[in-house]
C-alpha cells in the first residue's frame, strides 16, 4: 500500500512509524510529510526510522498525498485544506490530529466500525483512555454523571511542549534562581509545577480542552446528554496521562463487577489492589491501566477509579494503526 503520514516528524508521527513496523502493516511505499517546526529544512533527514531504514521528511505535496491508498494525519491544522482531495481520491483516512473527532459524519474509533467508511477519527489522550475504561461499564448500566480530573504530561502539547519543559527544568536546576524562564507553549512555566489549564480559557470558566473532552466522551459513550465535569491539568512529566474518575450509574456497580467487565474488554488492564497506575509504569505499554477502584460508602451506584495510559502510544498511534487495519481489511 502507498501510505502517507502527515506530521511524521512530530512525537505521535514517530510513534506511528514505530507501530506500523511492529505490526507489519503492509506498507509498499511510505511518504512522510512534516513541518519546518519539527524537522528543520524540508528534504533533510529528520532522524526518523521505519523498519531500520532512515526516512526523509518532505514538504507537504497535495498531489502525492491524494495519490495514496491510506493517509494518516497526525498534524493539527494540516488536514482541512487537503481533505477534499483525499476524499475525492478514495484514499482511506485515519485522523489523529483532532480535526474530525467532533464531525458527526466521521466514525469515531472504536465506537463504530462501518465497513463502507473511508475515514475514521481517533480520540486522543485522556479521551481515548476514558472511552475504553467507561464503555464496558456504561454498556452494563447507564451512566448518570461523570466527573474527571486529568493529569496530562508535556508531550500532549507535542515536541515543543517537551522541549519547553526540558529547558525550564535544566534552567531551574542549573542556576537555582527560582526563575524557570519564559512560558511559550503553556500558560505558565511547567517545570516543578502544575498548570490547571489545557486549552484556552473560555467565557464560562472552562477551557476549550475541557469542552472538547466532554463532546468527545459523549460521542464515545453514545450518551449525548450525559453531564460531564472535567478539570484538565498539565503536569511536569514528559509522557503519559492519568485520569481520576468519579462515575455515577443508574444502578449499583461495585469494584468486583467493574473488574470483571474490564478484564473482558480489549485494551484495558485492571491492576491488582497493591499496584498503582502511574505515568512512569504505563509508558510504552499498549493498555489503559485501571487501579485504585473503590465504591462510594454512601452511594452504592457511584464508583471511583484511576486510569493511566501512554498518550502517544495507546492514546494515539496504536489506535490509529488498529483503525487502519480495520479500514483496509488487514486486521
Amino acid at each position: 500500500m502507498r501510505v502517507t503520514v502527515l506530521g511524521a516528524t512530530g512525537l505521535v508521527g514517530e510513534e506511528l512509524l514505530q507501530i506500523l513496523g511492529e505490526r507489519e502493516f503492509p506498507v509498499g511505499e511510505l511518504r512522510c510529510f512534516g513541518s519546518s517546526d519539527d524537522s528543520g529544512d524540508f528534504g533533510a533527514p529528520a532522524g526518523l526510522e521505519f523498519r531500520g531504514s532512515e526516512v526523509v521528511a518532505e514538504p507537504t505535496d497535495a498531489s502525492r498525498i491524494a495519490d495514496s491508498d491510506l493517509v494518516f494525519c497526525a498534524a493539527p491544522g494540516a488536514l482541512e485544506p487537503l481533505l477534499p482531495a483525499i476524499r475525492e481520491s478514495g484514499a482511506a483516512l485515519v485522523d489523529l490530529s483532532g480535526s474530525l473527532e467532533l464531525d458527526p459524519e466521521t466514525p469515531l474509533w472504536p465506537l463504530a466500525r462501518d465497513p463502507e467508511a473511508r475515514s475514521i477519527a481517533i480520540p486522543r489522550g485522556i479521551a481515548a483512555g476514558l472511552g475504553l475504561a467507561l464503555r464496558p461499564l456504561a454498556d452494563q448500566t447507564p451512566l448518570e454523571r461523570l466527573t474527571v480530573v486529568s493529569l496530562e504530561s508535556a508531550s500532549g502539547a507535542g515536541r515543543r511542549g517537551v522541549t519547553e519543559l526540558s529547558e525550564q527544568t535544566l534552567k531551574l536546576l542549573g542556576d537555582m534562581t527560582g526563575e524557570p524562564g519564559e512560558a511559550r507553549v503553556f500558560p505558565e512555566p511547567l517545570a516543578f509545577d502544575c498548570v490547571p489549564e489545557v486549552g484556552g480559557l473560555l467565557e464560562a470558566g472552562e477551557t476549550s480542552g475541557e469542552r472538547r473532552l466532554r463532546h468527545v466522551l459523549r460521542r464515545l459513550l453514545a450518551a449525548p446528554g450525559l453531564p460531564i465535569e472535567s478539570t484538565r491539568v498539565r503536569v511536569p512529566a514528559f509522557s503519559g496521562v492519568l485520569g481520576c474518575v468519579h462515575a455515577r450509574f443508574s444502578e449499583a456497580l461495585g469494584p468486583a463487577r467493574a473488574h470483571d467487565l474490564w478484564a473482558k474488554a480489549a485494551g484495558i488492564e485492571p491492576l491488582p489492589e497493591a499496584v498503582l497506575p502511574t505515568l512512569r509504569r504505563v509508558t510504552g505499554t499498549d493498555s489503559v491501566w485501571v487501579g485504585r477502584v473503590r465504591a462510594d460508602p454512601e452511594r452504592s451506584n457511584c464508583l471511583a477509579f484511576v486510569i493511566a495510559l501512554d498518550n502517544l502510544r495507546r492514546g494515539a498511534a496504536l489506535a490509529a494503526v488498529e483503525a487502519a487495519e480495520a479500514l483496509c481489511g488487514c486486521d
